[in-house]
């Protein structure tokens, strides 16, 4: 090889690129036509250049593909997801609005209710007669707490619902109650409907000793508006 063909050859990858002057060109063109060495030189330079070329569209299109399928497996996977959350929220909804379970809490006492009282306990009712059933549970509330007044104050104080209140002439120790009180279903009409509770109570002493207590009860509560347009209680259904 002379120095005019260790130049050229230099030279192919830029000439190659068309990154040499006017001048340049010509000179390595002028070359090639007489060297076939060079010449051959040339022609390889262009077959590796091609496979590299075609090396790096398959490797993007082999990195667009791999792309493509990481997206269409996270679209899955997200889609996937989205459908489990909207099942569980689904079946959440539905626990929560026909809370059946609850036949199994109360299962040794159903043949005590009739079908649609049974029927009333296991749907919680509409938001609006849950919300107005809120009156109830507040009267409930204050008869609940109640070991203050005598039996007969109890009874004028709140009616039907003072059979949850601890009246002082028959429980004379009783200083305090501890109680729960838990809406389980609301199914109200215009004039009347029904409530379903489900409460806990213990009265105590001043030395913290349980003067009398309920556990785990359910009611169902049947209630009537009066004169004046408010909920009261007016009978209450409630295993012996």
């Amino acid at each position: 090889m002379n120095n005019e063909c260790s130049v050229v050859q230099d030279l192919l990858p830029l000439y190659y690129e068309n990154m040499v002057s006017k001048e340049t060109a010509e000179f390595v063109e002028g070359h090639l036509r007489s060297c076939p060495d060079c010449a051959s030189e040339l022609e390889k330079l262009k077959i590796e250049q091609s496979i590299g070329e075609t090396s790096l569209a398959e490797r993007t299109n082999d990195a667009e593909m791999i792309t493509g399928m990481k997206k269409k497996i996270r679209k899955k996977k997200w889609t996937a997801v989205t459908v489990i959350v909207a099942c569980i929220l689904i079946v959440c909804i539905l626990i929560y609005q026909f809370p059946v379970y609850r036949l199994l809490m109360v299962c040794g006492k159903l043949s005590y209710y009739n079908s649609d009282e049974v029927a009333m306990l296991v749907s919680i009712g509409s938001l609006s007669d849950r919300i107005e059933a809120q009156s109830v549970l507040r009267q409930a509330d204050a008869a609940f707490q109640d070991c203050k007044h005598t039996d007969a104050e109890c009874n004028e104080l709140y009616g039907v619902l003072s059979r949850y209140a601890t009246a002082s002439d028959l429980y004379e120790n009783a200083t305090s109650v501890n109680y729960s009180l838990e809406l389980w279903s609301a199914h109200l009409g215009d004039t009347e409907g029904y409530i379903w509770v489900y409460y806990s109570e213990e009265a105590i002493d001043s030395n913290g000793d349980t003067v009398s207590a309920s556990s785990q009860c359910e009611a169902l509560w049947k209630m009537e508006k009066n004169e004046d347009g408010v909920w009261e209680v007016v009978s209450i259904r409630e295993h012996p």
